[in-house]
């Protein structure tokens, strides 16, 4: 087969791309090649600041979502053996927060005396804003019954 192709210089081996390239840079294309990886580390830089800012917002609405304004005690209190928790009409704050209250306390009429037990119920009473509300309030800041209360129908009765 050799012979058809006639004779053939013995092969020289190349060097790498990478090695040439590293070596000897072309002065037009490095000033290209620099614009362009530049361009792409700024826009993906950008891809990635809104991710962060994004994580940062649902980080701090988590931490909202997750804490609670009771007191310690309230905190602690467990729920009596067999408590079911009535079926409420929820508040979502654009009616009378004294009628929801009312409405409130007269569902609960049997544990009446029982403030925590008033005070953990009442979150499930809320829906939307008025759930929002309730867990933006500081920690510590209700420690019972009235003091939930006074907190929010302050906050709701203007807007009714």
């Amino acid at each position: 087969m050799r012979a058809r192709l006639g004779p053939q210089e013995p092969r020289r081996p190349r060097p790498p791309a990478a090695t040439a390239w590293e070596a000897h840079p072309d002065p037009m294309v490095t000033p290209m090649v620099q614009t362009v990886q530049l361009h792409l580390a700024v826009r993906q830089s950008r891809r990635n600041l809104p991710n962060e800012l994004l994580i940062g917002s649902i980080s701090k609405r988590l931490d909202d979502m997750l804490s609670m304004p009771f007191c310690s005690h309230i905190i602690h209190y467990e729920l009596p053996r067999g408590f079911l928790v009535p079926k409420f009409s929820t508040y979502d704050g654009s009616n009378d927060p004294f009628n929801h209250i009312i409405h409130y306390r007269q569902l609960m009429t049997l544990d009446i005396g029982n403030d925590a037990l008033l005070c953990k119920v009442f979150p499930a009473s809320l829906q939307g804003q008025t759930l929002s509300w309730f867990h933006r309030l500081p920690p510590n800041s209700v420690g019972n019954f009235r003091d939930l209360s006074e907190a929010f129908v302050g906050q709701y009765l203007c807007s009714a």
